[in-house]
C-alpha cells in the first residue's frame, strides 16, 4: 500500500515510524515543508529560561534518523493541492519549477495548526511575537536583550507562560486577558486565583476583563525599538516594546477544504479509528478534532500528547478499521520554573455548564523546611493548613460527580511539583473510576510525611466530609 502523510511533526512522524513496524512492505512518504522534523515547541520555553539548547535539544529525531527508517522523508516540500477523488497529491520541492504529483492509496493529514493573528500593525518577529517555530524563539531572544516592556495578549497556557519568562529577564510585562479570570479553560476560579497572585508577586501587570482593540507601530522609537502603542476595551493606551499574541491556535485544514467533513473551528473530523468522511483519508494531531467523553463533544483540541496517540491510532488502522483511540481527558503539564500547573478532565464550570450536578474539594500544604548552612531546605514533610512554614506549598482541586461520586477533573499548581497525580487521575476519569475506588488502590506508601495517606485518600475524605455536610 502507498501511504502518503503531510506534515513531519509529532503526530506524522509518529504514524510513520508505527506503520514501518505495522505494516513493513507498504511505501510510506512523508512531506515536510521545513528543513526539519519532530521540532518541540514546548523546548521555547526552556530555551528563554535558559535551561535548553534550542539549536541541539529542541528536536527529539533528525531528517536522517527518520530515513534510516525506512521511511522516504521529502524535507523543504511542500504539499500545494490535493484531489481527493483522483486520489492525487500535488507538491513542489525547493528546486521544482514546476509541480510534481503522485497517487496514494491512503492519505494522512497532519498539517498541525497555525496561531491565531488579529488584524494588527506590526511586524512578524520584530514587534509581533509567536512562540510556534525555531525562528520565533530566536527572535524573542534578542528581543528580551534589548526590550524594557511588552504586553501579552491571552492568558492562556503559552500566555501565561510567557509572561512569567519575561518577567524573570526584567521586562516590564502587561498581560492582557478579554475574560475575568486567567486560564479559564483550565482552572476554575480558586486556582486561577492562586496563579494571578503568583504573577503579580513576580511583577506582572493583569488587565482581566479587557479587549485589545488595535495596536500601531509608532514611528518614534523607545530606546533602539520601535515604539508600540496598545488600545485596550478599558481606554487605556499602553506603550511597549513589542506584542505577544497566545489567543489560541486554528487547524491547518485547507488543503482538504470542501473535500471531507469539518468541525469545530475548521478542524477536520474524524472517527475513533482517526477516519476522516473520506474512506481513503485519515486526519492526526492538530489538523483534526478530538473527542471528549465527558462533554460528549467532537472538539478541537490541540494538544501533543494527542498528536502522538492519534498517530499511533492511524498507524495500526490504516489498512483496516481495528482499533478505536481512547477519548481524550485534556491532560496538560505547564511548568513554569519553579511553580506548577497541571489539570486533567473538566473543571468545575464546565461540568455544570454540561449537567453534571458537581462539586470541587480542595486541599493545600505548606512545606516544613529546615534552615542549613545555605539557607531553608525542605524535608519532604507536608502540614495542612500550616501557617508561616515555608513559602513553598501545592494545591490540588478535585471535580467530582456527586450522587455516582465519578471523578470529573483534576487541576494541581504550586512551588513543589506533585504533577503525577494527574495522570493518575487521568487514567481513573478514562476508566470511569469513581473517588472511593482511587482512595482504596493499591498506590506506595508515602513514609516521611505528617499525613501519610496520600493525596487521593486525603482527597476521598474531603468528598465524604463535603456530601456529609450537605446532607445534614
Amino acid at each position: 500500500m502507498n501511504i502518503v502523510i503531510i506534515g513531519g511533526n509529532h503526530a506524522g512522524i509518529a504514524a510513520a515510524i508505527r506503520i514501518r513496524e505495522e505494516h513493513p512492505k507498504d511505501e510510506v512518504i512523508v512531506f515536510e515543508k521545513k528543513d526539519e522534523v519532530t521540532f518541540v515547541s514546548q523546548t521555547i520555553p526552556l530555551f528563554l529560561m535558559g535551561y535548553q539548547n534550542i539549536h541541539s535539544q529542541a528536536n527529539y529525531a533528525t531528517p536522517e534518523e527518520i530515513i534510516n527508517q525506512g521511511i522516504n522523508l521529502k524535507i523543504q516540500t511542500e504539499v500545494i493541492s490535493i484531489d481527493a477523488k483522483k486520489k492525487m497529491v500535488f507538491y513542489r520541492g525547493e528546486n521544482d519549477k514546476i509541480p510534481r504529483y503522485l497517487y496514494y492509496d491512503r492519505l494522512i493529514m497532519a498539517t498541525g495548526s497555525y496561531p491565531n493573528l488579529p488584524p494588527t500593525g506590526g511586524k512578524l518577529n520584530e514587534t509581533l511575537f509567536l512562540l510556534k517555530e525555531r525562528k520565533d524563539a530566536e527572535s524573542i531572544e534578542n528581543f528580551i536583550s534589548e526590550a524594557h516592556q511588552a504586553v501579552v495578549v491571552g492568558a492562556g497556557l503559552v500566555g501565561v507562560e510567557i509572561a512569567r519568562i519575561l518577567a524573570q529577564r526584567d521586562i516590564n510585562v502587561t498581560l492582557i486577558q478579554s475574560n475575568h479570570r486567567i486560564l479559564d479553560k483550565y482552572l476554575d476560579e480558586g486556582s486561577a486565583l492562586e496563579v494571578e497572585k503568583q504573577l503579580e508577586k513576580e511583577g506582572v501587570t493583569l488587565l482581566l476583563g479587557t479587549r485589545v482593540d488595535s495596536y500601531h507601530t509608532i514611528d518614534k522609537k523607545i530606546w533602539s525599538r520601535p515604539r508600540i502603542d496598545v488600545f485596550t476595551s478599558n481606554g487605556k493606551i499602553i506603550s511597549a516594546d513589542g506584542v505577544f499574541m497566545s489567543v489560541g491556535f486554528r487547524p491547518n485544514s485547507f488543503l482538504l477544504a470542501g473535500q471531507v467533513e469539518t468541525g469545530d473551528r475548521g478542524a477536520i473530523i474524524v472517527d475513533k479509528y482517526m477516519y476522516t468522511s473520506d474512506p481513503s483519508i485519515l486526519a492526526i494531531g492538530d489538523c483534526s478534532t478530538t473527542y471528549m467523553d465527558l462533554t460528549k463533544e467532537n472538539i478541537y483540541n490541540p494538544h501533543a500528547s494527542d498528536a502522538f496517540r492519534q498517530g499511533l491510532i492511524a498507524a495500526i488502522n490504516c489498512h483496516e478499521k481495528k482499533k478505536e483511540i481512547m477519548f481524550t481527558t485534556g491532560t496538560y503539564k505547564f511548568n513554569m520554573d519553579g511553580f506548577t500547573i497541571a489539570n486533567t478532565g473538566i473543571t468545575l464550570n464546565q461540568a455544570k455548564k454540561f449537567g453534571y450536578d458537581a462539586e470541587e474539594v480542595h486541599y493545600q500544604n505548606r512545606y516544613l523546611a529546615r534552615k542549613g548552612n545555605s539557607g531553608y531546605e525542605s524535608t519532604g514533610t507536608y502540614y495542612h493548613k500550616a501557617e508561616n512554614i515555608s513559602k513553598d506549598y501545592s494545591s490540588i482541586y478535585l471535580i467530582y460527580e456527586k450522587k455516582t461520586l465519578k471523578i470529573l477533573g483534576l487541576q494541581v499548581l504550586g512551588t513543589v511539583d506533585i504533577s503525577q497525580y494527574v495522570n493518575i487521575i487521568s487514567l481513573a476519569i478514562q476508566k470511569g473510576v469513581t473517588v472511593p475506588e482511587v482512595e482504596f488502590t493499591d498506590f506506595f506508601f508515602e513514609h516521611g510525611y505528617k499525613n501519610p495517606l496520600g493525596f487521593t485518600k486525603i482527597l476521598a475524605a474531603l468528598v465524604r466530609k463535603k456530601e456529609r455536610e450537605c446532607e445534614s
